[in-house]
């Protein structure tokens, strides 16, 4: 202390001007060292750990959210808004889904039971129309809070857990089995396995993560925190709390414009290692080696953000030339691993993956353009909406839905926006998302912006099956109508084309005789209001009302929500998830 007080002494001889001054220099001083104190106490408190499911843990170097609210109020305020920090909550009345306690739900056999007590919520199970439920599980995480909630219970197997078969649809406030709430076939009835949250999900969904494999199926994970939290971007806090006690440190950096070296930024980053700081997460990647992944497994991520490489892990580019011995292995042993995250070309098809689309696009190649050229973490850019708009748009920068994100670099577009697109600058068709970003992964229920930044063609749906961008717009027009479009105005070469592609709609072969991944993108697609401006809507009833008979669930969700674009349908009640001989009298019911 009587350090500190010196140092204090010599900064007001040296700055200040009057006593005035040295006064001010002394509180703010004394202040911020109480902020840092607070912060540390924060980072000490300990709660009495559950044996029952993973907990929040002392791993080295890292201090929790708490401990850096006091000293950034504003940029804690705003991620504490985020759904990053709600990816993975503890279970409580708060972080559940609402009225859990009276849930009584039934599928593939099995009928369950939800109760609460106190606090705590628990589910027992029986065979479908058997006599008593068995003993209690205790609901003790869940994943998600914007789109689908997952509640995980305890297995009574340490902190293994056990996923609750059913999900929340947060939009529709309404309970669906996992495995329908995904693009997975029929015959899929259970998605996650026991210890699948340990082994798999806590990858992503919590700040460095230790699953720590013990035998048996049996794990003892432990995690910095719960959430995607501060240190997931910025690395560990410690050393950056405990060296900025000194209070000399602190106002020579505020002198400054160098950045702290003890904490990483990524929005002072070049754009590769700015975009691995969500790629972390946000990819599709896997492990150099076994050695690697039982280091991850036992340690957590040795990627720090900053870095250049995910250290343990790459992120998989299915045509790049790099790890092609790992690569060859996916493919020998998860046959269907490539073509269930990617289309034929190596454009990521999943949503949640986001980054490989970055990396992949050609802007990428300038080593400025990364996630944060159209997101921010914390509400820092004037003119942001308010925290829950903020937080439920993407965290998108102000404009940065509009062809401002675009024209930031493409300026010279701007004064010859029709003569680019061949549309008027009013329509859908000039806007710059709608052909360079279109609308190609899928997840969650819904079909998202595809984040690999390219440009229409025909080709890409006759050799990958992806939707391109004009008939995903013009869905009353055929691919001899794009391709003779895009050879006009763009000296693309003609494609070869069969007699249904020069005679029927593409949207209208996708859905009806396409795969499950285009089937989807199209039946969310017809309730896109863009689309239907474009094409006219009154002729997509029979397809729609067809598409929710389809065998994926997925599938029939997205084709009755489209359905309920449409004038007369905006209350029709459908349940999805229903047997097939109540999907065939609910479309009936539709036709009448």
């Amino acid at each position: 202390m009587s350090l500190l007080i010196i140092s204090v002494g010599e900064i007001v001889r040296k700055l200040s001007r009057s006593w005035w001054q040295g006064l001010f220099v002394i509180a703010a001083v004394a202040a911020a060292s109480v902020l840092t104190l607070i912060s540390l106490y924060g980072f000490r408190r300990e709660a009495i750990s559950p044996e029952n499911r993973p907990i929040q843990s002392r791993i080295a170097g890292y201090v929790s959210s708490n401990a850096c609210g006091a000293c950034h109020p504003g940029n804690y305020a705003s991620w504490h808004a985020s759904f990053h920090r709600t990816m993975t909550q503890v279970a409580t009345p708060a972080s559940l889904p609402p009225e859990m306690d009276k849930l009584e739900l039934a599928f593939n056999g099995r009928e369950y039971k939800a109760e609460r007590r106190g606090d705590k919520f628990f589910v027992r199970t029986r065979a479908e129309g058997s006599g008593n439920y068995g003993e209690p599980q205790q609901v003790v995480l869940v994943t998600g809070s914007h789109t689908l909630q997952v509640p995980w219970l305890e297995t009574g197997e340490g902190r293994t857990l056990q996923q609750f078969p059913f999900g929340y649809i947060v939009a529709e406030k309404m309970w669906a089995p996992m495995s329908q709430t995904f693009l997975l076939p029929p015959n899929v009835k259970e998605y996650y396995y026991v210890g699948a949250w340990n082994g798999a999900c806590m990858d992503c969904h919590v700040t460095q993560g230790q699953s720590r494999f013990v035998a048996d199926n049996k794990w003892d994970s432990q995690v910095a925190e719960f959430g995607i939290a501060c240190e997931a971007c910025h690395s560990e806090g410690r050393e950056h709390i405990e060296r900025n006690r000194n209070p000399i440190r602190r106002f020579k950096i505020h002198l400054t414009t160098k950045s702290d070296p003890t904490v990483t930024n990524p929005a002072s980053l070049k754009g590769p290692e700015s975009g691995l700081a969500c790629g972390q997460c946000h990819s599709v990647w896997a492990f150099n080696d076994m050695t690697d992944k039982i280091d991850f497994n036992r340690h957590g991520a040795a990627f720090r953000p900053g870095a250049r490489n995910l250290a343990q892990r790459f992120v998989v580019q299915p045509n790049a030339p790099d790890h092609r011995e790992q690569k060859d292995f996916i493919h020998r042993t998860e046959p269907d691993f490539f073509h269930n995250r990617f289309w034929g070309d190596g454009m990521i098809r999943v949503t949640g993956r986001e980054f490989n689309g970055v990396q992949g696009s050609p802007c990428f190649r300038g080593g400025e353009f990364s996630c944060i050229s159209c997101h921010e973490m914390h509400l820092d850019s004037p003119g942001q909406a308010d925290v829950k708009t903020w937080a439920r748009t993407g965290q998108l920068k102000p404009k940065m839905d509009s062809d401002a994100a675009c024209l930031q670099c493409h300026k010279d577009l701007s004064a010859r926006l029709v003569a680019h697109t061949h549309h008027s600058a009013d329509s859908s068709g000039s806007r710059c998302y709608n052909c360079h970003m279109p609308r190609t992964t899928f997840g969650l229920l819904h079909a998202m912006r595809s984040h690999q930044v390219s440009s229409p063609t025909v080709q890409e749906s006759l050799a990958y099956g992806r939707p391109n961008a004009c008939n995903l717009c013009h869905l009353d027009q055929t691919l001899a109508w794009a391709a003779q479009n895009l050879h006009a105005w763009y000296n693309q070469p003609m494609p070869e084309l069969s007699q249904d592609d020069r005679t029927i709609a593409a949207a209208v072969q996708w859905i009806l005789k396409g795969d499950a991944g285009q089937r989807v993108l199209i039946a969310w697609g017809m309730g896109w209001e863009s689309a239907q401006k474009t094409a006219g809507r009154d002729w997509l009833y029979p397809y729609l009302i067809y598409t929710m008979t389809d065998t994926y669930a997925a599938v029939r969700f997205d084709a009755w929500k489209s359905l309920q674009t449409l004038p007369g349908f905006s209350d029709f009640r459908f349940n999805f998830t229903a047997p097939e001989s109540s999907l065939s009298e609910s479309a009936k019911r539709a036709y009448e």
